[in-house]
C-alpha cells in the first residue's frame, strides 16, 4: 500500500513539475519573410520590389579608356583648345534604374541613368544622363534624339550606321522628348516624336521626328525623318542591316543620309566640325560597315563614311574595331578612326586620327 502511494506521489510531482517547466518558456511564433522574387517577365535581371509588382533591374558599366589623337589641324600640340596631342585618360562610371509593371493600359516603365566620367586626376561629378516615362507606346522625358538614338525600338536603329562605338557621324544629341512608340509582332515598328527646341523659332513649335521600320530574322529596313522647326529645315536616313547567313551575330549595314540645310539634325564634317554655317555641314552622306563575329570571345568590325559638305568639300572616314571577351562581362576594346576633308579654300587636305584602348566591366 505504501509503494502504491510513493509511485502516485512522484507521478503527481512529475506531472506538476512538467506543467509549469511548460508555462515558464514561450517559443515565438516565426515572423514571415518575403523574400526577392524573381520578375522574368521583362527579361533577365528584374525581381520583385518586395510587396508590390513593380519589377527592378539595376545595370550598368565601369570602363577606363586610354586615348590619342592627332592630325594636320594639331598646332603647337593643341587641337581646339582642348585636345593635347598625347595620351588621353578617361574612366566612366554608369549605373542604369529600370522599374516595370504591368496595367491595364500596357506596361508603366521609368527609367533613369546617372552617370559620371572622369577627364583629370581629379573626383568626377554625377549627373542625370538619361531620365524616362513611358506607359505602353507613350513615352515622356530626356534622352538621345530619336534621329539618332530612338526610344523603345530595335537596337539596329539606335545610333550610327558604323557597327564601332563611335559609330561614325550621325547628329548624335540629347533632347526633352514627348513621342509614341509602336512595335508589332510581324516586326513592324515606329514612332513620332516631339522634340524641344528651346524656344527658338516659333516658341510653342517643337522639332518633329518621325521613324519606321522592319525587324526580322534576316536583319532590317527602316527610314527617319527630322524637321528643325526653327531652321526650317529637314533631315532624312535610310538604311538597312543584313544579318550573315550562317555566322551568328555577323551582319552588313548600309545608310544614305541627306539634309536641306543646316539644321540640329545634319551632320558635321569629321575634320572641321562646326555645322553651323553652310561650311563644315554635311549635304548628303553615305556609310557601310561589315561586323564579323569570329567567336564566343572575338569579332572585328570595319566601316566606312563618306561626305559631301554644303559649300562643295568632301570627306571620307573610316573606322575599325577588335573587341575580346576573356571572361563574361569584361570587355577589351581596341578601336582606331581616321578623317580626310578637302581644303578648297588652303589647297592642302586636312585630317585626323583617334584611338583607343577600353577596358569595361558590365554589370
Amino acid at each position: 500500500m505504501n509503494l502504491r502511494l510513493s509511485l502516485a506521489t512522484v507521478a503527481a510531482l512529475t506531472s506538476v513539475n512538467a506543467a509549469f517547466a511548460a508555462d515558464a518558456i514561450v517559443i515565438a511564433e516565426p515572423e514571415p519573410v518575403e523574400y526577392v522574387r524573381v520578375c522574368d517577365a521583362f527579361g533577365a535581371g528584374f525581381f520583385y520590389i518586395p510587396g508590390t509588382e513593380t519589377c527592378l533591374k539595376f545595370d550598368g558599366y565601369v570602363r577606363m579608356q586610354i586615348g590619342a589623337r592627332g592630325g594636320s589641324d594639331y598646332d603647337a600640340g593643341v587641337y581646339d583648345g582642348d585636345y593635347v596631342e598625347g595620351w588621353r585618360f578617361t574612366t566612366r562610371a554608369r549605373l542604369n534604374v529600370d522599374t516595370r509593371s504591368e496595367t491595364e493600359m500596357g506596361t508603366l516603365r521609368g527609367f533613369m541613368r546617372i552617370q559620371a566620367d572622369a577627364t583629370s586626376n581629379a573626383d568626377a561629378s554625377y549627373g542625370m544622363d538619361q531620365a524616362m516615362v513611358q506607359l505602353g507606346g507613350f513615352y515622356v522625358g530626356y534622352t538621345d534624339s530619336a534621329f539618332g538614338a530612338p526610344w523603345a525600338l530595335p537596337g539596329m536603329v539606335r545610333f550610327g550606321i558604323l557597327h564601332t562605338d563611335d559609330g561614325g557621324q550621325y547628329a548624335s544629341q540629347q533632347r526633352q522628348q514627348i513621342g509614341y512608340a509602336f512595335n508589332g509582332a510581324n516586326g513592324l515598328f515606329g514612332s513620332i516624336t516631339l522634340e524641344n527646341d528651346e524656344n527658338e523659332g516659333e516658341g510653342y513649335m517643337p522639332d518633329v521626328v518621325g521613324v519606321a521600320g522592319i525587324s526580322q530574322g534576316w536583319g532590317g529596313v527602316w527610314g527617319k525623318a527630322a524637321y528643325d522647326e526653327s531652321a526650317e529645315e529637314y533631315a532624312v536616313l535610310g538604311a538597312a542591316q543584313y544579318n550573315i547567313p550562317g555566322f551568328a551575330g555577323s551582319s552588313l549595314r548600309l545608310g544614305l543620309f541627306y539634309a536641306s540645310g543646316v539644321s540640329m539634325y545634319a551632320l558635321d564634317m569629321p575634320v572641321s566640325g562646326g555645322g553651323s554655317s553652310d561650311e563644315g555641314t554635311v549635304e548628303w552622306s553615305v556609310a557601310a560597315s561589315y561586323l564579323h563575329k569570329i567567336n564566343a570571345q572575338w569579332s572585328a568590325t570595319v566601316g566606312g563614311q563618306y561626305f559631301e559638305e554644303f559649300s562643295g568639300d568632301n570627306a571620307y572616314m573610316v573606322q575599325a574595331a577588335v573587341v575580346w571577351l576573356p571572361v563574361t562581362n569584361f570587355e577589351v576594346r581596341a578601336e582606331g578612326f581616321y578623317a580626310s576633308e578637302e581644303n578648297l579654300v588652303g589647297g592642302e587636305d586636312d585630317d585626323t586620327w583617334s584611338g583607343f584602348l577600353r577596358f569595361t566591366r558590365y554589370f
